[in-house]
């Protein structure tokens, strides 16, 4: 029981950082460090500063990181009854898509597509790693940027209404299962992945220990199989684990090589890219 509860409020703590919700204060209420041998540092999420930065500078985000599948599901629940409701209601699949994401996007206020975009203006344009991070921390979106949304938007958008056409089911469950292990993934890549500057948006959030990234990874994997399992075929389930693999092993790659590390705009990218390639897996055979 103690367990749960403390995972419980690991997750309203967490999600106070990585979604619109309105967290009550009294879960970061003398709040221990989960990790020891590491000085508490002060919050920052950008998203949330107007909440969460003011629930005690002691907060590291990175010590809940095994929550964040978890908060993956939370963000998910509105898209996934949408997913159910509006063909039910005579809406078309592509329609009711659109709308899930939509709703994805607002649950998040944007963090990860945010990202996505900041990394594509930085990345794509093949700049040096200083002019780089430069325009990722410009909060203007470029070319790169927008193609890279139209792409994430577009995508996940079409990929879940193939899935509604077909088996409106497994497109609900689908929302769920990108959404949990897409955020393990992400809690993994942060983990794994060494910062790229000491004074940025992930550093300063405390990055997860090893321990704790694998644990988010295996939970978001749990998760996601619990969801997907009993509705998309074994060739679904291997492409989506494959996909998301390559995604995030590449994406690790490109961002050690071209900036040295992972920055809090490249924990977006790696969400992102992820809940496409679930989805992609998850449309395949299906």
């Amino acid at each position: 029981m103690q367990r749960l509860t403390a995972l419980f409020a690991a997750t309203m703590r967490a999600a106070a950082f990585l979604t619109r919700l309105s967290i009550s204060g009294r879960f970061f209420e003398r709040l221990p460090s989960r990790t020891p041998g590491l000085s508490p540092e002060s919050s920052a999420s950008d998203a949330s500063e107007g909440t969460a930065t003011q629930r005690g500078a002691a907060y590291r985000l990175g010590d809940d990181a095994d929550a964040f599948p978890l908060v993956g599901l939370i963000a998910a629940a509105p898209a996934a009854v949408l997913m159910i409701a509006l063909p039910a209601l005579g809406l078309s699949p592509l329609v009711s898509a659109i709308v899930a994401v939509a709703s994805l996007v607002a649950m998040t206020g944007a963090l990860h597509e945010d990202g996505l975009a900041d990394v594509a203006d930085g990345l794509f344009g093949h700049q040096p790693k200083e002019r780089a991070l430069e325009i990722m921390h410009d909060s203007r979106v470029g070319s790169y940027g927008a193609i890279a949304l139209v792409l994430s938007l577009g995508l996940r958008a079409a990929l879940l209404a193939e899935l509604a056409a077909t088996r409106p089911l497994l497109a609900a469950a689908a929302v769920f299962a990108a959404a949990a292990a897409s955020r393990g993934a992400m809690a993994a890549f942060w983990a794994l992945t060494p910062s790229a500057l000491d004074t940025g948006l992930a550093a300063r959030a405390g990055q997860p220990t090893r321990d704790r990234g694998r644990l988010s990874l295996v939970i978001g994997a749990a998760i996601g199989l619990l969801f997907a399992a009993p509705l998309a075929g074994i060739l679904s389930m291997l492409a989506a684990t494959a996909l998301a693999a390559l995604a995030v092993i590449l994406l690790r790659r490109i961002v050690v090589r071209r900036i040295g590390g992972q920055t809090g705009d490249c924990l977006g990218t790696a969400q992102q890219l992820c809940e496409i390639a679930i989805l992609l897996g998850l449309s395949i055979g299906s």
